[in-house]
């Protein structure tokens, strides 16, 4: 319960709030403080001046900005988590363990959402049929999302490829895939490999599977030199989701991705944390004018930039899993950006270990190939 008068500390935070016309309570200030999960740190204790056991406190000039942004942003009805994270992305100083429960608990709810579509394990039942089944039924309820989203994205790859500007290049490109014609995923079978990669990480993925998956989602499955390579290639593209995660989510399967993304969020330093929910807030903007910035090249006849950009994506893929999401969270909830700030980091972590392996021509094409969203969060990759 907050104490009929403010300590002075308290008296000065609501001062300064109000400097900033933002009027706040000393009764705002403790249920900002409550737990689990404060808004608000307390104020620090001093001691100046006072005998052993007396003390006074203070109050500092980032809690008086993260006060007023909190009295300005609180709205009825806005989750906590809301606020945690909208605070944190504005670079003010919301305690630590709040920001990391915020974005665990996106992790969990995934377990829980998991965990309740797969169902119990019965005595005697074999695990791959348990796991398996769930996926299945996950799918089927996934396999329609997105078509509108997905529409739009065929339509500009089918008139890209009809572009006589581009008439002689798509033949050469055709010639360096050397599986052209190989089989791709419909929904259904995309939506379940997927569910399984979630499940299962890397033991859930068979290596000829990640090819047609690359081959679905980047829409062209007849001329895909990136699929290709990952069918021809003796590494292995799914290291990091073989190297065991720090911690992990309890109820799932120990190779579950959901554990690497657990332990990102315990992990990650925070200022890594923000970049990473920020590059996720680019998401919507970044696809929306990619996809009309192509539109508009292709109206006129005259692939620029903006389709320089696209088919890369096309070719290659990495891109077309951001596009995807950008177009289908235009206002993005707090979960759907910590999933993507969270993909983003697994991603980016990947990228940052092959850079750290590849030759002069890798580093070329991954520079070439890193979507502008995920390109802050990559170290060795030139500024644009």
């Amino acid at each position: 319960m907050a104490r009929t008068s403010p300590s002075p500390a308290d008296a000065r935070l609501i001062e300064y709030a109000r400097s900033q016309g933002v009027e706040v309570t000393a009764r705002q200030l403790e249920r900002w403080r409550g737990k689990p999960d404060p808004l608000l740190p307390r104020n620090e204790r001093s001691w100046p001046g006072r005998p052993v056991g007396g003390s006074s406190s203070t109050a500092d000039g980032e809690i008086g900005e993260l006060v007023a942004w909190l009295g300005k942003h609180q709205k009825q009805g806005r989750s906590r988590d809301h606020l945690i994270l909208g605070a944190f992305a504005a670079g003010l100083r919301v305690p630590e363990s709040s920001v990391r429960s915020a974005f665990g608990r996106h992790v969990i709810e995934m377990a829980a959402d998991l965990r309740k579509n797969l169902g119990p394990l019965l005595p005697g039942a074999d695990p791959d049929d348990w796991v398996g089944d769930g996926a299945s039924r996950i799918a089927l309820e996934q396999q329609h999302r997105g078509a509108g989203v997905n529409r739009r994205i065929r339509k500009i790859d089918k008139s890209l490829r009809e572009l006589p500007a581009l008439a002689e290049f798509w033949p050469t490109i055709g010639a360096l895939d050397g599986s052209a014609g190989a089989e791709p995923l419909d929904n259904a079978g995309l939506a379940f490999h997927s569910v399984l990669g979630i499940l299962l990480g890397a033991d859930g993925i068979m290596p000829e599977t990640i090819a047609r998956v690359v081959r679905s989602r980047s829409g062209v499955s007849d001329l895909n030199p990136g699929a290709y390579l990952l069918e021809t290639d003796n590494g292995d593209p799914l290291q990091a989701l073989r190297d065991a995660p720090a911690h992990q989510v309890p109820g799932l399967p120990e190779s579950s991705m959901l554990h690497h993304l657990h332990s990102l969020v315990l992990d990650t330093p925070l200022e890594r944390l923000r970049a990473a929910w920020q590059a996720a807030g680019t998401l919507a903007t970044w696809a929306e004018d990619l996809c009309a910035a192509v539109e508009t090249e292709i109206a006129y006849g005259l692939p620029g930039p903006a389709s320089e950009k696209w088919i890369y994506g096309m070719l290659f893929s990495l891109s077309r899993d951001l596009i995807r999401v950008g177009l289908a969270e235009p206002n993005p909830t707090p979960s759907q950006q910590c999933s993507s700030a969270l993909s983003l980091l697994f991603v980016a972590g990947g990228t940052e270990a092959a850079l750290a392996l590849a030759d002069e021509d890798g580093r070329h094409r991954a520079d070439l190939l890193t979507p502008a969203p995920l390109r802050p969060l990559v170290a060795g990759l030139p500024a644009r």
